[in-house]
């Protein structure tokens, strides 16, 4: 009489067994992951000779945006001039303006940090409003009346009682270089796809 043990182990080697069967078809019917070789381009010169150049991955390239920056006379101007054409040109790009601070204040019916940029010759303001985010409040704080600045700013629109208006600003006077005479950001990067073009 066999062991009720014996039929146990037996049951349990078979299914190892089997488990083990297919942890070896799995293996073989997967390929492992195998990187890609570099491109090759051929090129022929004319002496036929054949040299072949391993291509290299792009990096993606700095461009200058400082040339986009506008004055606040410009932008004035630009809805002076034609409002409706203004207000479409830059309802869907960021608006970088350069200027001095006329004043600090909070938008009206909300929280939000407002910065005034002075416009020679006219009574009017470019108003930049900024999200109230303790990030925002941050840097809204260590500005000052009179400082010169670059500011951007979505949806570019007059308001109802004078002055021009932008949402979701943000201070981008930490992106100048030292020299000051350029703005770089990367080749179709976020900034270079969100800056108007001048």
């Amino acid at each position: 009489m066999k062991s009720p043990y014996d039929l146990y182990i037996k049951r349990s080697v078979l299914t190892v067994a089997i488990a083990y069967g297919i942890y070896l078809l799995y293996g073989l019917a997967t390929t492992p992951y195998q990187p890609k070789p570099p491109e090759v381009k051929v090129v022929e010169n004319a002496d036929t000779m054949t040299q072949h150049h391993a291509e290299q991955p792009s990096k993606p390239s700095k461009i200058d945006i400082f040339p986009r920056i506008y004055t606040t006379g410009e932008v004035h101007a630009r809805f002076e001039q034609h409002e409706f054409r203004a207000t479409n040109d830059f309802k869907n790009c960021r608006l970088m303006v350069i200027g001095k601070i006329e004043s600090i204040g909070t938008a009206a019916f909300s929280k939000n940090a407002l910065v005034t940029l002075s416009i020679p010759g006219s009574i009017d303001g470019l108003n930049f409003e900024f999200e109230n985010t303790n990030y925002n409040n941050n840097k809204v704080t260590k500005l000052n009346v009179g400082d010169p600045i670059i500011i951007a700013g979505f949806k570019a629109h007059r308001g109802p009682l004078g002055g021009i208006f932008l949402d979701d600003s943000r201070i981008m006077s930490h992106m100048l270089s030292t020299k000051k005479e350029q703005m770089l950001v990367a080749s179709d990067g976020v900034y270079d796809r969100e800056i108007c073009q001048k």
